[in-house]
C-alpha cells in the first residue's frame, strides 16, 4: 500500500478511508490473506496507489474524479480502477483524463452503475469510450438484477455478495458493480504482471477476446462481450493488435481463441456462497436423471436375462432327463 494522494484540494495521502469503500475495492484487488480468517485478492502481488477523491463520506465531484485519474497515472499506476461514478453526463475533464490515461498506456476499468443508487444507465466515466465498463453478475454467472446495463458495457464480473475487507475494520460482504470493476482491475493487473511487454491496448483486447459469451449472442447491453475469464485471459493465444478495440472498429464478439485446458475452470464451484445457475442445475438434474434411468434399465435387463437363463437351463435339464443316452434303457424317476 503506497501513500497515494488526494485529488479534492486537500493535503494528506490517500490511505484515510472513512466509509471503507476504497478499502473494500483494494482488498478485492490485492488482499494478501495476512489474517487467519482472511481472503486473497485477485492479484495479491499488486501494489495499491490510493487516491482519495472526497472528504469523509461526502459526494465526489467530477473534477475530483478526473484529477484522481491523472494523479494515479502520474503516480505510475498501470491499471486505474474507478469504482465510483455519476449518472450525469461525463464532464470534459473526465473525458480528457481518460484520454490522458490511455495515451500513457494505462488500462482504465470503471464500474457501470447500480440500480439501488437510482442509476438506470451506464454512468460516467464508465460511458466514456476506451474504458472497460464492467457490469455485475451473480456468483453463478447470471446477470445481477442490481446492475445497470447499456450499450457501453464491455465485460461483466461477479458483483453480488463479494466477501472482503469491509467498512467496520474487519471482513464483510459487498454488493455492486464497484466490486465487479475491482475484480476486472485485478485481472488486468495479472495480465500486466505475466505479460510485462503487453501494452494497454492488448491488455484490453485480451480481456474482451477471452470473455465467455453470455446472454444474447455477441456483445450485448448486460454482459458486454461476456463474463471475464481469469484463466483464459492468462493462457489463451490472442493475436496482438495495434488499436484500442474500444475506440476503433467493434471488437470481435465471438470465436475467442483457444485457451489452455484450464479454460473450462469454473470458479463459482469453489466459493463458499457460490452455486450453479438455474440452467446449470437443470442440466445437472437432467444428466443425473438420465444416468439413473440407464442404471435402472441395466438392472432390469440383468434380472430379466438371469431369469431367462435359468428357465432355459431348466428346460434343457428336463429334455436330458427325458431322452435316454445310446445303449441304455430308460429308468423310472
Amino acid at each position: 500500500m503506497l501513500p497515494g494522494g488526494r485529488s479534492y484540494g486537500a493535503f494528506g495521502d490517500g490511505r484515510a478511508d472513512e466509509d471503507g469503500h476504497g478499502t473494500h475495492m483494494a482488498g478485492i484487488i490485492a488482499a494478501t490473506n495476512a489474517a487467519a480468517d482472511g481472503v486473497d485478492g485477485i492479484a495479491p502481488g499488486a501494489r495499491i496507489l490510493p487516491i482519495k477523491i472526497k472528504k469523509g463520506k461526502g459526494k465526489a465531484s467530477s473534477q475530483a474524479v478526473a484529477q484522481g485519474i491523472r494523479m494515479a497515472v502520474d503516480g505510475g499506476a498501470k491499471v486505474v480502477d474507478v469504482s465510483v461514478g455519476s449518472p450525469a453526463a461525463a464532464s470534459p475533464g473526465e473525458k480528457q483524463a481518460i484520454t490522458y490515461a490511455l495515451a500513457k498506456d494505462v488500462v482504465v476499468v470503471v464500474a457501470a452503475g447500480n440500480i439501488a443508487k437510482g442509476e438506470r444507465a451506464v454512468i460516467s466515466p464508465a460511458n466514456i469510450p476506451g474504458v472497460i465498463a464492467v457490469t455485475g453478475t451473480t456468483r453463478g454467472g447470471a446477470f445481477w438484477s442490481g446492475s445497470v446495463q447499456g450499450p457501453e458495457a464491455v465485460v461483466s464480473a461477479p458483483g453480488d455478495g463479494i466477501f472482503n475487507i469491509g467498512p467496520d475494520h474487519g471482513y464483510g460482504w459487498g454488493d455492486g458493480t464497484s466490486d465487479s470493476a475491482a475484480i476486472v482491475s485485478g485481472v488486468a493487473a495479472l495480465i500486466r504482471s505475466k505479460y510485462p511487454n503487453l501494452d494497454a491496448t492488448n491488455v484490453i483486447n485480451r480481456i474482451i477476446r477471452t470473455a465467455r459469451d453470455a446472454g444474447s449472442k455477441g456483445r450485448d447491453p448486460q454482459y458486454g462481450f461476456g463474463l471475464v475469464d481469469p484463466v483464459a485471459v492468462l493462457t489463451a493465444d490472442v493475436p496482438t493488435i495495434s488499436e484500442n478495440p474500444l475506440l476503433g472498429p467493434a471488437a470481435p464478439a465471438t470465436g475467442a481463441p483457444q485457451a489452455a485446458e484450464d479454460d473450462n475452470f469454473d470458479v463459482t464451484r469453489y466459493g463458499d456462497q457460490g452455486g450453479p445457475s438455474d440452467r446449470q442445475v437443470a442440466v445437472i438434474a437432467g444428466g443425473a436423471g438420465l444416468v439413473v434411468l440407464i442404471l435402472l434399465a441395466l438392472v432390469v435387463f440383468l434380472v430379466w436375462n438371469r431369469r431367462r437363463h435359468r428357465a432355459e437351463e431348466a428346460v434343457r435339464h428336463d429334455l436330458l432327463d427325458e431322452v435316454p443316452s445310446a445303449g441304455s434303457s430308460r429308468q423310472p424317476h
